[in-house]
């Protein structure tokens, strides 16, 4: 066995549960201190990272959780992660404008200016909002909450007290197969929702790897998760020009026609990326790991 498996057989599904909710219970309260203070995107990114990790090995692991313990935490972390889409999207948005400066016409510039001005307005009161309710007493009593939950010693089902190593490769495997049964109905003209699905099947398989330390294993999906970023991005991104009465702008309307152009060339890398071909690697993969 190798040293890689000799500490997944050491440690049993609790010892994991109870690790990972500690660490992200840390960083989740690090990266919100940080973003509360500073305002400072990354800081915002990596709290959600924290809050998506965490929540990520409960779902893989969850009939190894005491049933209302479970949804207690994750009716929290899902709350977390809800509250901050709109400024990750907003965020994000306005990190891509620069680049799409350079591919409009010179005359819609003034317009996609005015659409960054709009979108820097919306950045402020979805940050100020936030700010007002996440205050340092609500920030406190959040993570007590976490805390309390993490410090449960009936979180964890007695089965939990079992092997990691037992279950790890065959939660990953069945999270491999949901990937393959998804992408099979992939296609150009498939709706949004199926490029979204898959995104978050990789980010999970990415998150529960992470928690095992299959570093290795973990970065080769992590350019998957950026093919299928793009598309989110830009669907959102569109939904979002599409409030602002594109009827009355060519401008706008020029503006989403690029990023609809853009997405199908988006779309076509995660169909290559998620091909049956490499589904294959990624279980061979997976295979040198556990033979």
């Amino acid at each position: 066995m190798s040293p890689k498996m000799h500490k997944l057989d050491r440690h049993s599904v609790k010892s994991l549960l109870k690790h990972t909710l500690l660490k992200t219970i840390e960083n989740i309260a690090t990266y919100l201190s940080d973003f509360l203070e500073t305002k400072e995107p990354e800081s915002l990114h990596q709290y959600r990272v924290s809050v998506r990790m965490a929540r990520s090995v409960c779902l893989e692991f969850s009939e190894f959780m005491e049933e209302k313990r479970k949804f207690t935490l994750e009716k929290i972390l899902k709350s977390l992660q809800k509250e901050t889409n709109e400024m990750r999207d907003i965020d994000v948005f306005l990190e891509c404008i620069e680049a799409y400066k350079t591919r409009v016409e010179p005359s819609c510039l003034y317009e996609l200016e005015s659409l960054e001005a709009k979108l820097m307005l919306e950045k402020k009161e979805a940050y100020a909002s936030f700010e007002k309710r996440y205050t340092h007493a609500f920030k406190d009593e959040l993570i007590a909450k976490l805390q309390a939950i993490q410090n449960d010693e009936k979180l964890c089902l007695p089965k939990s007290e079992e092997k990691l190593y037992k279950y790890i490769k065959e939660i990953l495997t069945k999270r491999l197969k949901k990937i393959a049964k998804a992408s099979k109905k992939l296609h150009l003209d498939a709706p949004n929702e199926r490029f979204h699905k898959l995104r978050l099947h990789y980010k999970k398989l990415r998150y529960n790897a992470d928690a095992v330390e299959l570093t290795q294993f973990s970065k080769s999906f992590k350019p998957l998760q950026n093919a299928f970023g793009k598309v989110q991005d830009k669907n959102t991104q569109i939904e979002r020009i599409k409030r602002y009465n594109t009827s009355h702008s060519s401008c706008l309307k020029s503006i989403i026609g690029l990023l609809e152009q853009e997405l199908i060339a988006d779309k076509q890398a995660c169909i290559e990326k998620s091909s049956k071909e490499n589904i294959v690697k990624m279980h061979e993969h997976l295979d040198t790991i556990f033979p």
